[in-house]
Parts: structure tokens; sequence; C-alpha cells
């Protein structure tokens, strides 16, 4: 059940009468001591409980696709699994240098010719970005609302870039109050000057960013953290260009979800 883009998850504890009566609600058969007719179901008590959960939309980062990121935010999203749910989008074009492979696809090129990307490449390309803002919002409109957004690397850049056109109220983004970000960096795109040089106002973020980083260095992610003007919480891990295991750093991402809950629900 949603209840202001909050999900809340319901759980039964069930005692059926008689001792030792367990039926498969399936087959209608019990095991232990007895068996109860086919579809007749005696319950001494139910209670129940719920929990609010936060829904945090994923975008995924160059050359990879929803599944694959999925499996690699596997351990992160286990460390808050009683605080969120995550739902993974698809990027919108498939990439060339991968044989259009389904498993590989972008949000935008920063090449033309090549239809290619780099987040090193100063370029006035931005081939198929709109077609990708549409797509999120879209995807936001049909399987909203969401609490958050989470973003790799250029699914990252992807994720501001939206933040920060809906501040500019250039498209909406309902319910979205808070973003993650992994490997995040600025666009360099000429294209997106006005969008990556806007604060970005009353919108708590988390940065992650790794020290041996050789695709995305430190410092450019923490560029990106500086524009958000809701000081941001930045953790440093000594790996490169991934999602790292966060169960060094459980306490402040636990605590960061919970306080965006907190304030969801208060609100």
């Amino acid at each position: 059940m949603l209840r202001n883009g909050i999900r809340y998850i319901s759980s039964s504890i069930v005692s059926l009468k008689g001792s030792r009566s367990y039926v498969n609600r399936k087959t209608g058969r019990g095991c232990g001591n007895s068996v109860l007719p086919r579809f007749e179901w005696r319950y001494d008590k139910v209670q129940m409980s719920t929990q609010p959960k936060l829904r945090v939309l994923c975008l995924h980062g160059y050359r990879q696709c929803d599944q694959s990121f999925r499996q690699k935010t596997g351990s992160t999203r286990k460390l808050v699994k009683s605080l969120a749910d995550f739902e993974f989008v698809n990027g919108s074009h498939s990439v060339a240098v991968d044989e259009h492979l389904p498993t590989s696809r972008a949000w935008w090129f920063s090449n033309a010719g090549a239809m290619s990307f780099s987040s090193r490449e100063q370029t006035d390309v931005v081939v198929g970005f709109d077609e990708s803002v549409e797509a999120v919002v879209k995807f936001i409109e049909e399987n909203g609302p969401f609490d958050g957004l989470l973003g790799f690397s250029q699914g990252a850049s992807m994720v501001h870039l939206l933040i920060a056109k809906a501040q500019l109220g250039e498209i909406k983004l309902p319910g979205i109050r808070f973003a993650i970000f992994f490997s995040g960096f600025l666009s360099l795109s000429s294209t997106h000057d006005y969008l990556t040089s806007l604060r970005i106002k009353d919108f708590p973020s988390l940065h992650v960013f790794g020290d041996a980083d050789e695709i995305v260095a430190r410092p450019k992610s923490e560029k990106l953290a500086d524009q958000f003007e809701v000081p941001p919480l930045r953790i440093a891990h000594d790996g490169g260009h991934l999602v790292p295991a966060m169960s060094k750093h459980k306490e402040k991402i636990a605590g960061f979800m919970k306080e965006q809950l907190d304030n969801i629900i208060t609100a």
C-alpha cells in the first residue's frame, strides 16, 4: 500500500487452531498430527504491523543496464532494506561500441560521430539527452511516486541534471526530495552549463566517491557535491569506479535514509 509516496509493508503473525495444524494454502493438506479440510482455515489471531519505507529510483552508469546495476547495488541495498525499496530504470539508448547489446545502455552521448560518451570530454554535444529526460519523467509518472533518486557515474550526472531542470521548472519530479550519488560528476557539455552552474536548494544529498577512481576522480565528485546548498553527506572509500561494499559506512548511509524517511513522515 502506498501512502504519501511511502510504501507500507504489512506483515501477519498467524496461529492456526489446534496443535501442529499447519496447512498448505495451495493443496489444503496439513502436516504434523492433523489435516484440515481443503481451503478451511482456522485462525486464532492475526496481528498486523506496518512499517513505512522509502521508494528510490536508480539510474545506472554508462554501458550498464537496469538489471546489471541491480546486481551491483545488492550489498548496499541490503544494508537499508528495512528503510527503502529500490527500483531501476533502463537507459534510453543502446551503445554502438558494444554492438547495441541490450545490456549496454546510455543516457546521452558526448561524441556524435562515434555515438559514445566520456566524462572527461569537453563538448557541446548531448545526443539523446532530451529523450532520456522524457523517458525518466514518464517512468516516474507511471510507476511513482518515488521519494528519492540514486545514480552511478553517468546515471549520477543524469540525476543531478534532472534535479536542476526540476528546480528551474522545466520538468516535474513529483515527490522527489533527496538524492544519492555514486561516482558523480558535473556534465562537461556546454549545453548543460546553465544546469551545472545552478545552486541546488533545499535538497538533501549523499555523495560516495573513491580515492582510487581513475574514471571519475574524487575532486570531480566533490565539485558536484559543492553545488548543493544543504550540506551534503560525503563518504570516501579506497576503491575505484564502482559501487563499493558499504558495510563500513552502514551507520552513515542508514542514518541518512532514516533522516529522509522521518522528514517525509512528519512533513
